[in-house]
């Protein structure tokens, strides 16, 4: 009986962990929304919650085309290439400072923000 109080105890802790960080992350997501367009923090986490969603996806997509057996093979192999490819991807903007963002026109730059000349 004291394994099973054990148990429980590792399982609750563990799921009042994942609701706080659900927490966190909520807040998180509702300041960075409220971020400028171009500010780098929020870029990053929209490419960031692009890339969760496509893996999300993917993991969705074996699901149904597990019994088709041309399919089912097609997707063994191709998904993890282009999520590799996909994550990779992010991780090189993110490294890179991610793409910048286009100029804004300001009196006296010449209308393209870049100084005149």
């Amino acid at each position: 009986m004291e394994a099973l109080s054990a148990i429980e105890r590792i399982v609750r802790d563990l799921l009042v962990f994942v609701v706080a960080m659900s927490a966190i992350l909520a807040a998180l997501l509702v300041i960075i929304s409220r971020m400028p367009n171009d500010n780098p923090l929020k870029r990053i986490m929209v490419a960031l919650s692009y890339r969760v969603g496509a893996t999300a996806a993917a993991g969705m997509l074996v699901i149904p085309a597990t019994p088709i057996p041309g399919l089912d093979a097609l997707i063994d192999v191709g998904a993890p290439i282009a999520l590799i490819w996909y994550w990779w991807t992010f991780f090189r903007d993110a490294s890179r400072g991610g793409s910048k963002a286009p100029g804004r026109a300001s009196p006296g730059t010449g209308g393209s923000g870049d100084p005149p000349g």
